[in-house]
């Protein structure tokens, strides 16, 4: 049980990191909103992508980081990354987009499936 609460009190920090960042509102301006949120279950990511296609969209997973990138005329158009106080190596990941929202949820619990590479990898979005 200690090391489940000093867990929680890590990714508490790291949530008030992310909600208190000086330069997040002018990320959000430049590049695109992203917020993040947090339920018993799951850690939500939340993309506003205006004017975006599901088709453009590329979601990354890396070690300790989520990559949202935007692709147009075959090349990088916008992107972010979100870095995590944890590996993402064994958690389940989902996407959906709905526009403008790009939902990513990752599993406080759940591991991946055996289908699902440990290097870096692509996120299939639902819609």
């Amino acid at each position: 049980m200690h090391k489940n609460g000093e867990e929680q009190n890590e990714l508490r920090q790291w949530l008030d990191l992310l909600c208190n960042d000086p330069l997040a509102p002018l990320l959000d301006e430049m590049i695109f909103r992203v917020e993040v949120l947090e339920t018993e279950e799951d850690y939500i990511i939340e993309a506003e992508l205006c004017h975006c296609q599901k088709e453009h969209i590329i979601v990354l997973r890396e070690n300790r980081s989520l990559s949202i990138q935007i692709q147009q005329n075959g090349g990088m158009e916008k992107q972010r990354t979100i870095l995590l106080p944890f590996s993402l190596a064994d958690k389940y990941i989902s996407a959906h987009f709905s526009a403008p929202i790009l939902e990513i949820r990752i599993s406080k619990s759940a591991r991946q499936s055996d289908a699902q590479s440990q290097d870096n990898t692509v996120i299939h979005i639902n819609e």
